[in-house]
């Protein structure tokens, strides 16, 4: 495979800010959209409960928001284009990583690799629902694409019998933190997109 030959040093892509977020912004986008306007409201109601302040980006904070599918299951993209869409820090120099072996063994394989090569310790969501390979329109990876501040964890829920199995794992590897599943229709759009419209951040300006 082409794409194995580019992955990059994967482990200094990783973003580790949100480990103590503060703050989450969310894209203008978000207002502009009926179908959206919902979902934000019940993002905005959790990070209320918890005490995490949240507001709109300006305009030039927008490409910091989104998270993409990940590339290499779109078009034979590079993996380490959209690195946040497959692996995320949790701390204690651990990665997550979505299920990537579901859907190819030889590149979960490999970039697992690549972070254990720096150094990382990765665990890697699983579901029993997987029998054999995963067709690529699959969606069950973008569990991986939850807000996380130093509080609680928003993981997006979809409605299908992976649900339960990702809230429950996600919970493991937070048991510090409250984790919320929030449904997360239409932010999972026909052409298997998932955009988060969401960075989360640490205010030093808070400090």
């Amino acid at each position: 495979m082409k794409h194995l030959e580019t992955i990059k040093q994967a482990a200094e892509k990783i973003k580790t800010e949100h480990i103590n977020a503060d703050k989450v912004y969310f894209a203008n986008e978000v207002l502009n959209d009926n179908s959206v306007l919902p979902i934000y409201s019940k993002l905005c109601m959790v990070l209320d409960i918890y005490g995490v302040r949240h507001e709109i980006a300006e305009e030039t904070d927008l490409q910091c928001c989104k998270a993409y599918k990940p590339t290499w299951l779109a078009n034979e993209g590079i993996m380490a284009d959209h690195i946040e869409s497959i692996v995320r820090y949790i701390g204690n120099n651990r990665v997550l990583m979505t299920n990537c072996a579901e859907y190819d063994t030889e590149i979960a394989a490999t970039l697992k690799a690549e972070f254990e090569a720096d150094g990382y310790e990765v665990v890697e969501l699983s579901y029993s629902s997987c029998n054999g390979k995963r067709n690529p329109k699959d969606m069950s990876w973008a569990y991986i694409n939850y807000i996380q501040t130093s509080k609680v964890v928003i993981v997006p829920m979809q409605r299908i019998e992976e649900d339960k199995e990702a809230l429950e794992q996600i919970k493991t590897y937070f048991p510090d933190l409250a984790v919320v599943g929030v449904y997360a229709q239409p932010f999972f759009s026909d052409e298997g997109e998932f955009v988060c419209y969401s960075k989360s951040i640490q205010d030093k300006s808070m400090s």
